[in-house]
């Protein structure tokens, strides 16, 4: 039985505890959610079932405005397996799709996956014009013979775990409070492409990194990192910046790999996991004092990732690269990236 699912017809005609959302990085507020899917569906002697987009709906209805993604689908749809959820249906989100009215969503939900229950998150809309919410489905239950359950959003201190905050905070640089509302550091994903060469003259060289479209980039600065190339690990050094130095260089993700030994690396895709933000971007007087600051960059990011190589992977780290048993969803064009 396949757990991936892209079209409705595929469900099985089992019954389901179903939740329904975009599940931008499966963040610790998701996995709450999540788990109490699970749970659930475990009372009921029923499959899980969690029902997800591409291209998530912001980026067909405001594309100018969507916000940069924090997963690329692939690793939604494994994050969401990992934990816990048997099934997932991946639905293409059009705006034929985005004129369903809420009503319609209900019919075709309950039609197609047979739900015992809906778990839903208090702030959860649906429909055209995003006109349901959990009253509508509560009052729509007893004519498909489902029940709804509202789960409240999870918060910790005085800041709720959104896919919002996780940006606001990545954006900032704020790279340690990603890693504690995601539950696992955020990643940079993309293909190394050829550069001028000047981090080799420098004594430095980098990979340069095409990060896949729509995700999400931190602020500019130096980050200690751990980098993923062909199925091993290094500790790394990422500059994310306009080489302001070099005026005119234009803006780059540059990755760095500390290591005696480094495979080529043109033309490899490359996953860069954000761990620590060590300095800001800056100007410096002269190639020397860059030099100099590359060196105690290279020195900080070396200390601060000892500790972080001797227990890595985290679990959901790992789970996002182990062999899957079915074909997964690869962002294979930009726009669904």
């Amino acid at each position: 039985m396949h757990w991936i699912l892209t079209e409705w017809s595929q469900v099985p005609p089992q019954p389901h505890v179903v939740t329904i959302g975009n599940f931008d990085g499966v963040h610790r507020g998701h996995q709450y959610l999540l788990e109490a899917v699970k749970a659930r569906a475990r009372d009921l002697h029923a499959h899980s079932l969690v029902i997800t987009f591409d291209p998530l709906p912001p980026e067909v209805l405001a594309p100018d405005r969507a916000p940069r993604r924090l997963t690329l689908t692939e690793h939604r749809v494994r994050l969401i397996r990992q934990c816990g959820i048997e099934r997932v249906l991946l639905v293409r989100f059009d705006l034929a799709f985005a004129s369903l009215s809420a009503e319609d969503f209900i019919e075709r939900l309950a039609t197609a996956t047979h739900p015992v229950e809906i778990v839903v998150g208090d702030d959860f809309h649906f429909g055209r014009n995003r006109s349901g919410n959990p009253t509508l489905l509560r009052h729509q239950a007893p004519r498909y013979g489902f029940q709804v359950s509202v789960v409240s959003r999870v918060g910790q201190e005085s800041t709720t775990i959104s896919s919002t905050a996780i940006r606001r905070a990545i954006a900032a640089g704020d790279v340690r409070t990603a890693w504690e509302l995601l539950g696992r550091p955020h990643a940079l994903i993309g293909s190394v492409i050829p550069g001028a060469g000047r981090g080799s003259q420098l004594g430095f060289p980098t990979a340069n990194l095409a990060v896949f479209d729509r995700l999400i980039l931190p602020a500019d600065g130096i980050y200690a990192t751990v980098a993923r190339v062909r199925s091993t690990w290094y500790p790394a050094i990422t500059y994310v910046g306009s080489r302001p130095t070099f005026p005119g260089a234009g803006h780059a993700t540059e990755v760095y790999l500390l290591a005696d030994a480094v495979p080529p690396l043109r033309d490899e895709t490359l996953t860069v996991y954000l761990v620590d933000r060590l300095r800001p971007d800056q100007a410096f007087s002269s190639v020397h004092d860059l030099i100099e600051q590359m060196q105690e960059d290279e020195r900080r990011a070396r200390q601060r990732l000892a500790s972080i190589m001797a227990v890595w992977p985290p679990p959901a780290v790992s789970a996002l690269h182990e062999p899957s048993d079915e074909e997964l969803p690869i962002d294979g064009t930009p726009e669904r990236a």
